[in-house]
């Protein structure tokens, strides 16, 4: 929708004012845009991926009927993700002069009750999360903060504060909450010698997981002689099992955009481009119009608030692949190219996009920027630990009772993050370990939980801290299944350019499946390649890790050589006693008829879904080895114990 003439002066007035308190018309507009003050009954809706599942448009349906039927007037408003995605969908209330009060998960069915009972006075305690009190508004009596519940107690929402809270398709609400200040005082008042100073004075590093110093890295995008230098914004997140910067990206566009241009800037960059993958459609639709916007409101484009300076910021979006995460695959896809990585140095600082000086990093990182431009680098290293300031994001899936994102300081013990904000394991069985990391990252087993999350300590103790992906592992959990799925993953995602990650990778796998999988009648060999295969991986493995020409190839083994290590015993039982332990490798079982028990009631066999057992009504069945998977259905099934698991 198209900002008014009226509306643009008053986020203007915000942006460019010092003091806008000082001013009563924009101290009211900003009152206005952060919903401190509202005149009817709003409703806020989360709106990103996590929520894409459930019947979100059942629940504004359903305040849409009640509003008719009760034919009060209200705000539906969409918002970005609070973090704690094992309660979606999670929906805020507020009328006018109350707080807000956040709940999760919502059911369309009681959304006309709650609406009755809290528009009069009166609080459903159901899946209530929390009250948002936000400048003068009348707190609810006896209802907790939303920030005491456990998920958020001990978290330090920085570059997070405004997810879940603002819409992230309105500029008009993230200029309310001071956004593009940053942008604004920088391009008016300080130099970008100035600028570079404050980023080496707060010690911030590269949030993918190598930590490198980000002022060490613009130093030499800015430093090297050139017509044009570029500005890339990595965002196409690709983990399995990482989220964060896919929900940061989705809730508030806005921040990771002022930091793309805060890095512009710094290095002297009049070009901009932020990559990430066609299939996030949530994602490209929201920064598509946080760019558009920008525009709009006269942030990006030629002579920015009458500063002098020119930028400008393009939308890229690539094919999917994992490879194209590594910034040398990310730079010949935007040239172009083949998505696949080159020999370093030279490095993209000094020679990137089409040969110029290029500047790389995750949304992680540049959402760090604006902060930092806004407190001063003093305040930024009051959170975190020395070597490693500021916070870090990281998504937990896995067993773990709380999904979601969370937003912790470096030097948080892992075990406070496992077992405090995410509760622990959902089944209450004892955690196993969390792999960290994704498919590059490392297995850390549960006498380890106490290791703090910070570069130079993972550093230290030869550990991955990855892009901060955490997959928690409890006793019902097969560590061989995973790292099997996980070099699958490497498998199919591997460029193929070199020979140790593209064979290496598929070679392995092979080794995994076969220890994970039954032998099969026809191959009377197959226990000698099995044999064979689990005494030679460990060296297959580290050929790939020295041999691999990038990142990928060489973390791929990560997690195979911290679960053989930690997890022995298991993989021997796999390899020796054919068996898995959690009962997660169902290719492992075969399925016998018990002639004696069978009666021929034919409900195994209309339950096959591979159609592996033959038989007539009344008559003894038959399982076909050639054809059954394992999958166990007819053994659900049986009411007469009838078949028998081998």
């Amino acid at each position: 929708m198209p900002i008014s003439e009226e509306m643009q002066k008053g986020l203007l007035g915000l942006i460019t004012q010092e003091q806008p308190d000082a001013n009563q018309d924009l101290k009211y507009l900003g009152k206005t845009l952060r919903r401190e003050r509202i005149e009817e009954l709003t409703v806020f809706i989360d709106k990103t991926t996590p929520s894409s599942i459930y019947a979100t448009d059942m629940i504004a349906d359903a305040v849409r009927q009640w509003s008719d039927e009760n034919q009060q007037k209200y705000n539906l408003v969409e918002t970005g993700c609070l973090g704690l995605i094992s309660t979606e969908p999670v929906i805020g209330i507020q009328v006018p002069g109350r707080a807000r009060l956040y709940y999760g998960p919502a059911d369309p069915t009681e959304i006309a009750g709650m609406l009755n009972a809290i528009t009069k006075q009166v609080i459903p305690e159901e899946n209530l999360i929390g009250q948002m009190v936000l400048g003068n508004q009348q707190a609810w009596e006896d209802i907790p903060d939303w920030k005491e519940h456990p998920f958020f107690q001990n978290q330090t929402r920085t570059v997070t504060s405004l997810n879940g809270i603002i819409d992230p398709s309105s500029i008009a609400e993230y200029i309310g909450w001071g956004g593009y200040r940053s942008f604004y005082k920088s391009i008016r008042h300080y130099t970008d010698k100035e600028l570079l100073k404050l980023i080496e004075e707060s010690g911030l590093r590269g949030r993918s997981g190598s930590g490198f110093p980000a002022a060490q890295k613009w130093a030499k995008a800015a430093n090297t002689t050139t017509d044009r230098r570029y500005v890339l914004c990595n965002a196409d997140e690709s983990d399995p099992g990482g989220y964060m910067h896919r929900v940061l990206i989705e809730s508030n566009p806005h921040l990771i955009l002022e930091g793309v241009m805060l890095a512009a800037y710094i290095i002297g960059a009049n070009h901009a481009i932020i990559y990430t993958r066609s299939r996030y459609r949530m994602a490209v639709k929201r920064i598509q119009c946080a760019i558009n916007q920008a525009r709009e409101l006269g942030l990006i484009g030629q002579d920015i608030l009458h500063s002098g300076y020119t930028l400008d910021i393009q939308l890229k979006r690539g094919p999917g692949a994992f490879v194209c995460g590594e910034e040398t695959a990310l730079i010949a896809s935007l040239e172009g190219k083949r998505g696949s990585p080159r020999t370093k140095p030279p490095y993209p600082a000094t020679h990137g996009l089409f040969g110029k000086p290029t500047l790389v990093h995750n949304i992680e990182t540049l959402a760090q920027v604006p902060v930092i431009i806004s407190n001063g680098p003093d305040w930024y290293k009051k959170t975190g630990i020395a070597g490693s300031t500021g916070t870090k994001l990281f998504s937990l899936s896995g067993k773990i009772k709380r999904l979601g994102v969370v937003e912790v300081p470096f030097g948080t013990p892992l075990g406070d993050v496992i077992n405090g904000m995410g509760g622990g394991t959902r089944t209450g069985k004892p955690a196993k370990a969390v792999l960290l990391g994704g498919p590059s990252g490392q297995f850390i087993p549960l006498s380890k939980f106490d290791i703090s999350l910070d570069l130079d300590r993972f550093q230290q103790e030869k550990l991955v801290l990855g892009s901060g992906s955490m997959v928690l592992l409890d006793e019902q959990s097969c560590p061989i299944n995973l790292i099997k799925n996980m070099m699958d993953f490497i498998r199919q995602e591997s460029c193929g350019k070199c020979i140790p990650c593209r064979d290496g990778s598929r070679r392995i796998m092979e080794i995994l499946s076969l220890i994970s999988s039954r032998s099969l009648p026809e191959n009377k060999y197959e226990a000698l390649d099995r044999f064979k295969g689990v005494t030679g991986i460990l060296e297959l493995a580290e050929v790939m890790q020295s041999t691999s020409l990038c990142g990928l190839g060489k973390s791929a083994p990560n997690p195979l050589i911290s679960g053989m290590e930690l997890f022995r015993e298991e993989l021997e039982e796999h390899v020796f006693d054919r068996t898995c332990r959690a009962g997660v490798c169902l290719n492992m079982r075969s399925f016998t008829v018990d002639a004696v028990a069978c009666n021929g009631c034919n409900l195994c066999f209309t339950k096959c879904p591979e159609k592996a057992i033959i038989g007539s009504p009344r008559q003894v069945h038959y399982i076909v080895d050639d054809l059954c998977t394992g999958c166990g259905k007819c053994f659900e099934v049986c009411k007469f114990n009838a078949i028998l698991v081998n």
